[in-house]
């Protein structure tokens, strides 16, 4: 059984990692354009964070592709259980849900509506402070200062990682003059 898990699990990843390709060599070029004769002293091009992002994100799928290949399932996801553990994960395996999880839907969700409708319109900022606030919801999390705590720091930070430190502009939507 663990060996069909892995073959899955690693044909998911070759997926994964032709879209992230897709990402990086199509989506970028086509949807980010970099000013010509843009130099370091100027700045960081609009694309280099997204580029950034895809390879981590490649990176992160080849560790784990490695993993499963050279270390097999068991010994990197399973972590070690007491005799008494294992009665107890019999019975919740029982009430495992079939297909993919409402969570991951809204998820997902939450990240197109942000991508393609919140961001153009009203800006990053705004637009990534009610993603964060609708993930946490998602989440379960319902205390008020829970879901607006969070967000507001995050925001902080990415303005001054990109806005201050990288000098890389992030769009202010059509509500705002960006």
């Amino acid at each position: 059984m663990a060996d069909l898990e892995t073959r899955s699990e690693l044909r998911q990843l070759a997926i994964l990692l032709i879209v992230d390709a897709a990402f990086y060599f199509l989506v970028i070029p086509a949807s980010i354009l970099d000013p010509e004769g843009m130099s370091m002293d100027q700045g960081l091009p609009p694309s280099f964070a997204a580029r950034v992002v895809a390879v981590l994100a490649a990176a992160l799928m080849i560790f784990r592709c490695l993993q499963l290949v050279f270390l097999g399932q068991s010994t990197v996801l399973d972590p070690p259980m007491d005799v008494g553990e294992v009665s107890e994960i019999a019975a919740d395996d029982d009430a495992s849900p079939v297909g993919v999880p409402l969570r991951g839907l809204l998820g997902m969700s939450a990240g197109l509506v942000f991508a393609y409708g919140l961001t153009p319109l009203i800006g990053f900022f705004p637009a990534g402070f009610v993603l964060l606030v609708v993930l946490l919801r998602v989440l379960g999390e319902t205390r008020p200062l829970f879901l607006l705590m969070p967000p507001v720091i995050v925001s902080i930070l990415v303005w001054g990682l990109f806005e201050q430190l990288l000098s890389i502009r992030l769009p202010g939507g059509m509500l705002f003059g960006g």
